[in-house]
């Protein structure tokens, strides 16, 4: 199967430089060598290599996302070809360079316009690399060491302690590293607001509810929403989520003011049984792409305020649609990630203190915990 870059032409060119690693994840340090070999070549063939259940996917980084993010970084170096190779099959490093080295060449020429007599240099950053290539490789390929300590760096090194090694990370890779705080519960119990403190507590990147823009910009009240409206909350509140995840403004952690398992709370409640069950197949699709750190989870504990969109008659249930939005949240898994803000204080006023409090406490403790 054809995987390289399909969006560019093949490379031509007399001189042809490749870089290849595991890139989990790309880093500074492989951006220095990369670079270094556009510079010096006609073109370059960037490859990433692993196997299922390699180092990159112990991160949520499989082979395949990895191959998708490289691709993504550098889509405007038009010199610059992207491929990947699948090592499952093979005997695993430090053993099986004669069956790597074979796919190698492969994929070079897939990678070229034609196959005429070219001088190729490989960039490296070990020296054993050096001698069991040369083992394995025509004459016109030369092998280069590369000094690694112009910026000590390594994926090693960011997959223990992401968050301080934060700027080295390619911005592409670090929605990967990103800590994920969802802020949920009925209406009117705090969420927005909180959301905002906590973002502008920590420097951090928030969403905001769409349902909420959604219904304003459309003067849409809550009982006025049929399934059609809600498919618009899945995939806009998604949408705006990701959003700040991949913004250039997030330093490692983001919060979300709600997400699609708040929606199909409110939908599996409120909606009729036909509506709710055409949205079945978009809420399970998008929910399971969405993984979180931290869910904090505001129980109806507040006064229920009439702010000219809320249905009224939904106070009654909050209750329900508390405990619904629980069964929900479990039934994605996602149990071990709940904190429950139940702190009333004094009265409801210090409670809202209380929260704010309870919640950078946790948040504190989650990052403390992503350095160590």
């Amino acid at each position: 199967m054809e995987t390289a870059n399909l969006n560019k032409e093949k490379l031509n060119g007399e001189r042809i430089g490749i870089v290849f690693g595991t890139f989990a994840p790309l880093h500074k340090g492989h951006l220095n060598i990369i670079y270094r070999a556009l510079m010096e070549n006609d073109g370059v063939i960037l490859i990433v290599s692993g196997y299922q259940h390699d180092r990159g996917e112990a991160v949520h980084l499989p082979l395949e996302k990895r191959f998708r993010y490289l691709r993504e970084a550098f889509n405007d170096e038009l010199s610059l070809r992207i491929d990947w190779l699948d090592e499952t099959e093979i005997p695993r490093y430090p053993f099986g360079w004669s069956e790597w080295t074979k796919i190698l060449l492969e994929k070079v020429e897939d990678n070229l316009y034609d196959h005429h007599l070219r001088r190729f240099k490989i960039y490296v950053g070990e020296e054993e690399y050096v001698t069991e290539l040369t083992k394995f490789l025509p004459e016109n390929y030369q092998i280069e060491l590369q000094n690694r300590e112009v910026i000590p760096i390594s994926s090693t090194q960011i997959r223990k302690n992401p968050l301080a090694h934060w700027n080295d990370i390619n911005p592409v890779f670090r929605r990967q590293f990103t800590k994920k705080i969802l802020i949920a519960g009925s209406a009117s119990t705090g969420k927005s607001t909180l959301v905002k403190r906590l973002a502008r507590t920590f420097n951090a990147t928030f969403s905001e509810e769409y349902a909420r823009l959604y219904e304003e910009q459309n003067n849409v009240n809550d009982d006025e929403l049929r399934a059609y409206d809600y498919a618009q909350f899945i995939t806009g509140q998604w949408e705006a989520n990701y959003h700040e995840v991949i913004s250039p403004a997030n330093n490692g952690i983001t919060f979300f003011d709600t997400d699609v398992m708040v929606t199909k709370a409110y939908a599996k409640l409120y909606l009729s049984p036909n509506d709710y069950n055409e949205l079945g197949h978009l809420f399970d699709l998008i929910i399971k792409k969405q993984d979180f750190d931290l869910i904090f989870v505001i129980p109806p504990i507040t006064t229920y305020v009439n702010d000219g969109f809320r249905n009224m008659e939904w106070e009654e249930s909050r209750f329900d649609y508390h405990n619904t939005l629980m069964e929900i949240i479990k039934e994605y898994h996602f149990e071990d990630t709940i904190v429950l803000l139940d702190d009333k204080g004094n009265d409801e006023y210090d409670g809202f203190y209380q929260r704010y409090k309870h919640a950078v406490s946790e948040v504190y403790h989650l990052l403390k915990e992503g350095t160590k």
